[in-house]
């Protein structure tokens, strides 16, 4: 465990996403996963391992994290930002996680609920991250620096998917045992049928659009 915490904190440092902020960034990769997810089926015997080679992981890093912080599970959604999170954790030492929308084909309740908490713990808290794709999309990476590759699969339907999904229609999904082909679950930005050119999505064939007031900074 020493081990794998050792290197996520050495690839938060030397992190660098494939995309930037702006319509054809970011902003198309999310509304794409969104249609993904939505288009998926609710259940799909495939993905049943991926979503299996998660738990070890999810039991053994929320021991690491209860050892830390407190975790309290509540029935409501405790914080609207994630500045408000942080803010708890700092001056009361405590993470409230929502135990509604919990429901899940492969999770009980609790385990669902824990890798909240892990996922919270691990991005918002200690990589300082909002509750925005940027954000997600840097802890979906982080994420898969401490999880088996079996489970990336699961993993992105579980934190990217669910995450554009909530940010595209502004309410949280159904939580679905799903795969989302079509994208690169270790090179996150990478999307079939599209090139990536000056950190945007091109669909293949197609020219790049023009933009005005363009912002040049990576996400970093």
């Amino acid at each position: 465990m020493k081990l794998i915490l050792e290197n996520w904190r050495h690839f938060v440092m030397n992190e660098k996403l494939m995309l930037k902020p702006g319509p054809n960034g970011w902003d198309k990769y999310c509304e794409l996963v969104a249609e993904a997810y939505a288009a998926a089926p609710a259940f799909e015997d495939a993905a049943v391992p991926h979503f299996e080679a998660m738990k070890p992981f999810v039991d053994k890093m929320f021991k690491r994290i209860e050892g830390v912080i407190d975790v309290h599970f509540v029935e409501e959604h405790p914080y609207a930002n994630a500045d408000e999170l942080r803010q708890d954790v700092e001056q009361n030492k405590i993470l409230k996680i929502s135990t509604l929308d919990a429901e899940h084909d492969i999770f009980d309740n609790r385990t669902n609920a824990k890798f909240r908490a892990i996922h919270d713990y691990m991005s918002h808290i200690q990589r300082n991250t909002e509750f925005d794709a940027k954000g997600e999309i840097a802890s979906y990476n982080a994420h898969l620096q401490t999880m088996p590759p079996k489970s990336h699969p699961a993993l992105f339907t579980e934190v990217v998917g669910q995450a554009c999904s909530f940010i595209v229609n502004g309410k949280f999904p159904e939580q679905k045992i799903a795969l989302l082909p079509g994208f690169d679950y270790e090179n996150v930005g990478v999307v079939e049928g599209y090139d990536i050119v000056d950190k945007e999505l091109v669909k293949k064939g197609e020219e790049p659009e023009p933009e005005e007031n363009e912002d040049e900074r990576d996400i970093e």
